[in-house]
C-alpha cells in the first residue's frame, strides 16, 4: 500500500525589488507589472521588464536585453515580449542569477503561495511511513520546515523534534530545519507518525 502525496507549491505573486524611489524620496518595494517595454533602434531593440513602486506607481525599467536583434532570440520569444507574456515575466522576476547580475535587492517576504495536493496520505495510526513529494516551479526562500509545519498543522518545534529523532527525513539528504526549497527540484519527505503520535493527534484535531 502506498502512502504518498505530492505538494505542488504555487506562488500567487512575484517578489518585490527594493530600490530608491525618486517620488517617495526613499527606498521602496517595487512590484513586477508583468509588462515589457521594447525600444527599437534600426534593426536592434532594447527590452525591459517594468516594475512600479507599491506606493506611488513610479516606474523602473529592469533591462532584459540591450541592442539585440529580434531574430537572434529563440523562436517566438520576441513575440512574447511584445505580447507581455506573464509566464515570461515571472521567469525573469524569480530568476535569482539574472537579478543578482543586475544588483537587484529582492524581497521574497511578500510572496504568498498556495499548495495544490495530489494523492493522499493516511494520517491515522497505525500508519506506514508517509512520503511527500515537494515540488516548486520557483525559488522564493520558502523553508521546508515552515511548509511542513503549515501543511501538517503543527509547530516548527514539533518538526524540529521529528527531525532530531530521525522520524522525518528527506532525499536528497538535507538539513530539514535550514533547507530552502529550490525551483524545479523534487524533495521527497519521509514521515513516520507512528513514532511520534502527538503530531498525528495534532493533525487530526485540525481537520
Amino acid at each position: 500500500m502506498k502512502n504518498e502525496t505530492t505538494w505542488n507549491i504555487v506562488p500567487l505573486k512575484t517578489p518585490n525589488i527594493i530600490r530608491y524611489c525618486s517620488k517617495c524620496n526613499r527606498k521602496m518595494p517595487y512590484y513586477c507589472s508583468e509588462k515589457f517595454r521594447a525600444n527599437a533602434n534600426q534593426s536592434r531593440v532594447d527590452i525591459w521588464l517594468i516594475y512600479k513602486c507599491t506606493k506611488c506607481d513610479n516606474t523602473w525599467k529592469l533591462t532584459i536585453f540591450k541592442g539585440i536583434r529580434p531574430h537572434d532570440l529563440p523562436n517566438g520569444m520576441f513575440d512574447k515580449f511584445v505580447d507581455n507574456d506573464a509566464a515570461l515575466a515571472w521567469k525573469y522576476a524569480f530568476d535569482r542569477t539574472f537579478l543578482k547580475q543586475h544588483d537587484c535587492m529582492v524581497d521574497y517576504s511578500n510572496v504568498e503561495y498556495t499548495v495544490e495536493t495530489t494523492g493522499e496520505c493516511d494520517w491515522t495510526l497505525p500508519a506506514i511511513p508517509s512520503i511527500i513529494h515537494v515540488i516548486s516551479p520557483y525559488s522564493f526562500d520558502l523553508k521546508l520546515s515552515a511548509l511542513l509545519a503549515q501543511m501538517l498543522d503543527t509547530s516548527i518545534g514539533q518538526i524540529k523534534r521529528l527531525a532530531e529523532m530521525e522520524q522525518i527525513s528527506a532525499s536528497p539528504e538535507i538539513n530539514i530545519m535550514k533547507y530552502r526549497i529550490k525551483a524545479n527540484q523534487c524533495i521527497n519527505v519521509n514521515i513516520n507518525l507512528a513514532a511520534y503520535p502527538t503530531l498525528q493527534e495534532s493533525h487530526q484535531l485540525s481537520r
